[in-house]
């Protein structure tokens, strides 16, 4: 089986989602918590702002319970003991293989066709098989996603125009500032996400950049970027004032912006406006700082409108996706089906080889070599000969794989004694 069970902004808020947020760090201590509750070894863990998703290969469980036991299990390592089922959604095997699919091409982000997204996905992949968490049935179903992702950005129009939540999030910003370029920001945190909301609003205009880091190399590099200034982590609360936009994203646990920090700073303003991108899932910002007069929170479930109008534009290039995605789908399911005949295909060869050595063991003992070397080819000839008959009809009977039932009925058939 192959399951899927995840949270996302399609169905949970963000005072939902970060309860479920992972950090990489809990992908080790998780997943050996999983194999000790459940017996379920291999996974993918996707987290990022908008959804966590746990994918995973296993057939100690039915499917029904498998799918409980991870969610219990879910609670279980995140402390959360409120009733929280019906925020979760769950698929299986084919549904499974469609859902990360889209995922991987974008359909089902928040803003339809991003690019991050994939880069996520493949991070992910690759932790979790450095890790040795991935079996051969994952490892195929991600390389086939992400073949899945890059077709459907090269033969499609989705990556046109907004392409992710940071780039709608400095749309909104840009249209509540009546423009950027002559405003000020500070980006708080250097990782992928809020690189890429920097980059997208200095493309905008804005001229006057400033980058604070726990890790003040990281600072200086994408400073130097934009010909911008560093601001020492510990003391970036004594700079929000000097800054018309805030934006963001780290790792951190717990809200780094609280309310007193920024009504201080609207003090200092002169009560002019400050607009603060909260780009983190949990959020780094405290919900409170919304109730603050003359500033404006952004995080990544308040671009509704920007969202409908990128799915309108987007919507025939994402009809084109899903016909490539079909295809892709059907690649992985035969591939998948297939390896269910490894095993009759293993024991008819196996057990042909068997037979015809006992038989010959026999003929050697009463022949010259010269005729023995006769009866050993004619006799390897004919045992490849039905071995590739009997693998043919196996494979028609079975729909290469598909028909279950008769793969059981023949398995039994071929456990030869």
């Amino acid at each position: 089986m192959i399951g899927v069970i995840g949270i996302s902004y399609k169905t949970a808020p963000i005072e939902i989602r970060e309860k479920f947020s992972f950090s990489k760090n809990d992908i080790v201590p998780f997943s050996e918590l999983l194999q000790q509750e459940t017996g379920i070894a291999d996974l993918v863990l996707i987290s990022t702002c908008n959804r966590t998703e746990i994918y995973f290969s296993q057939d100690r469980h039915d499917n029904q319970t498998a799918f409980e036991l991870m969610y219990e299990v879910i609670k279980k390592f995140k402390g959360v003991t409120d009733h929280c089922w019906h925020y979760f959604y769950h698929r299986s095997n084919a549904g499974a293989v469609r859902h990360l699919f889209e995922v991987s091409s974008g359909l089902d982000s928040l803003i339809i066709g991003e690019d991050q997204i994939i880069g996520q996905v493949k991070e992910a992949y690759l932790t979790c098989t450095e890790l040795a968490l991935t079996d051969a049935v994952l490892m195929r179903l991600f390389q086939k996603s992400f073949e899945a992702g890059k077709r459907v950005r090269t033969e499609t129009g989705i990556k046109l125009g907004i392409t992710s939540v940071s780039s709608a999030a400095v749309e909104m910003c840009a249209c509540l500032l009546n423009g950027v370029s002559d405003k000020s920001v500070l980006l708080i945190g250097t990782g992928e996400t809020g690189n890429l909301a920097l980059q997208n609003i200095v493309k905008r205009g804005i001229k006057k950049v400033s980058v604070t880091n726990r890790t003040n190399e990281k600072a200086e590099k994408t400073a130097a970027k934009y010909n911008g200034t560093t601001v020492p982590f510990e003391e970036f609360g004594e700079s929000l004032h000097e800054n018309d936009i805030v934006m963001i994203a780290t790792a951190s646990q717990q809200p780094l912006i609280t309310k007193e920090m920024v009504r201080e700073s609207i003090s200092r303003r002169n009560k002019a406006p400050q607009v603060y991108i909260d780009l983190s899932v949990p959020r780094n910002i405290e919900k409170s700082v919304a109730e603050l007069e003359n500033v404006s929170v952004l995080g990544v479930d308040d671009l509704q409108e920007i969202v409908r109008q990128t799915a309108e534009k987007k919507k025939e290039s994402a009809e084109k996706a899903q016909i490539i995605l079909d295809e892709v789908v059907s690649d992985f399911n035969e591939w998948l089906a297939s390896r269910s005949l490894r095993p009759a295909i293993n024991t008819i060869t196996t057990n042909f080889q068997t037979i015809n050595q006992e038989e010959l063991s026999t003929y050697r003992k009463l022949n010259t070599p010269e005729m023995q070397e006769i009866v050993d080819d004619y006799a390897q000839h004919l045992t490849q000969r039905y071995t590739r008959l009997l693998i043919k009809n196996l494979k028609n009977l079975t729909d290469n794989g598909k028909n279950i039932d008769s793969l059981k009925i023949i398995n039994d058939l071929f456990k030869f004694d």
